[in-house]
């Protein structure tokens, strides 16, 4: 696996399409955890707080992309600690187009600017602080400036 291709999944992990996944129910009585779930639970997985566990990850609120460089974690759902497109048979169907397109989108953009932030600022000024949600953004915007490469 890439670098980029690593980046992008560590992306994912802390921040998924869908922080909440399509509610599922239980078909039987189960016990998970000490807790004990009858049949006909409406259950939702928060995909966000996995991705962000301490017990599953280490340094869990940390981007480190190396994470996912030598291991066999993917997006179809089989590590239960990584599923930004849920799980199963009611899993995206979209996975491999999305995650391809994903992959091509910053693919060019890496290959075609050069990246900066505006007004001689250095990264170690940018606050980043994320809203609370049911989507994922940023309290203050992110502003880049995209020089074209030139060779």
């Amino acid at each position: 696996m890439s670098r980029p291709q690593a980046a992008l999944k560590e992306a994912m992990r802390l921040h998924p399409p869908v922080p909440l996944l399509i509610p599922r129910e239980t078909i039987q009585d189960t016990k998970l955890h000490g807790y004990d779930i009858p049949a006909k639970t409406r259950v939702i997985i928060n995909a966000w707080a996995i991705g962000r566990d301490n017990e599953s990850w280490e340094n869990a609120e940390e981007f480190l992309p190396d994470r996912f460089l030598h291991n066999a974690i993917d997006y179809n759902g089989r590590d239960f600690r990584f599923i930004p497109f849920s799980t199963g048979r009611r899993g995206c169907p979209g996975i491999a187009f999305a995650t391809r397109l994903a992959e091509l989108a910053l693919a060019n953009l890496m290959y075609h600017f050069d990246w900066e932030l505006p007004g001689g600022q250095d990264a170690g000024s940018f606050e980043f602080v994320e809203l609370s949600g049911i989507t994922a953004g940023l309290k203050f915007p992110l502003t880049l400036v995209a020089e074209p490469f030139r060779a």
